[in-house]
Order: structure tokens, then C-alpha cells, then sequence
């Protein structure tokens, strides 16, 4: 049984070699699948390239953004935090992080990039829109106040 499985894969990659390259054959557990083919209980995902890098913005640039942003977030959370600021108080602080927040990212990309992305992830949101927040959600502030509509 196993000299029949081994010649039965050997065999399968060297059909798979001639059709379109032995790099592309996937063989785990004793099953072959080709580019395509997907196993019994397997989804087959295209794949979609990220917004980020269909308009240009490198990965560091990615990164950099994100690093910001969480900077930002443990700001208003300590912010949030502080006992001493009364509510206006933590207003205004909260709009000069975001401000400030807000001039870094526009120095970290481009406007016209910047731009570019909104508009690929608002098209992405659109087609799929389970991943859409539920318009009766309850909105909260930065602070977790319930906020107006």
C-alpha cells in the first residue's frame, strides 16, 4: 500500500510538472492538489490585495500609521482616566491629540494616497456589508459617554 501511494504521488508531481511547475503542487498527508483544486471541506478565497498596497503606501509606512494611532488611543484612554480634568477639559486635550495625531498621519502619507485608500476601503465596505456597523448601534464618545447622533 505504501509503494502504491508513493508511486501514486510521484506520478502526480510529474503530471503536475509538466502542466505548470512542481513549485505550484501542494501535497500534505498523502493528497495532492494543484493551483485551483481545493480538498473535500477546503474554501477556495481569492485573494485580494491589501488598499494599502494597491495605492502605493509601503508596509513601514503602514506600520508607522499604526504605531501613531496607538499612541494616540493610550493617550485618550489615560486622558479618559484622569479624575483631576473635568469633562470640557478632557475635551479639549482629546482634540489636541487628535489633532495632533491627525498632522503626523499627514506627514506620513501623501494626501493624494491618503485619499486613494479611503476610497478602496469605503468601495470594500460597500461590497460587504455584514462588515458594516449596524445603524442602530449606540454610538459612545472617547471616553465610552454616550454620544449624540
Amino acid at each position: 500500500m505504501q509503494t502504491f501511494r508513493a508511486t501514486w504521488v510521484v506520478s502526480l508531481l510529474i503530471l503536475a510538472s509538466s502542466i505548470g511547475g512542481l513549485g505550484q503542487v501542494k501535497v500534505s498527508s498523502g493528497q495532492a492538489t494543484l493551483p485551483g483544486q481545493t480538498r473535500p471541506g477546503q474554501v477556495a478565497h481569492p485573494h485580494e490585495e491589501p488598499c494599502w498596497k494597491q495605492v502605493g503606501i509601503s508596509s513601514a509606512a503602514m506600520e508607522e500609521q499604526k504605531s501613531i494611532q496607538r499612541e494616540s488611543r493610550a493617550q485618550i484612554e489615560a486622558v479618559c482616566q484622569d479624575s483631576s480634568l473635568s469633562e470640557q477639559q478632557k475635551k479639549a486635550k482629546i482634540h489636541e491629540i487628535r489633532q495632533a495625531e491627525h498632522e503626523r498621519l499627514n506627514g506620513l502619507i501623501p494626501a493624494e494616497q491618503r485619499e486613494q485608500l479611503k476610497q478602496c476601503q469605503q468601495a470594500r465596505a460597500s461590497s460587504h456589508p455584514a462588515a458594516a456597523p449596524h445603524p442602530s448601534s449606540v454610538h459612545t464618545g472617547p471616553c465610552g459617554e454616550i454620544a449624540g447622533p
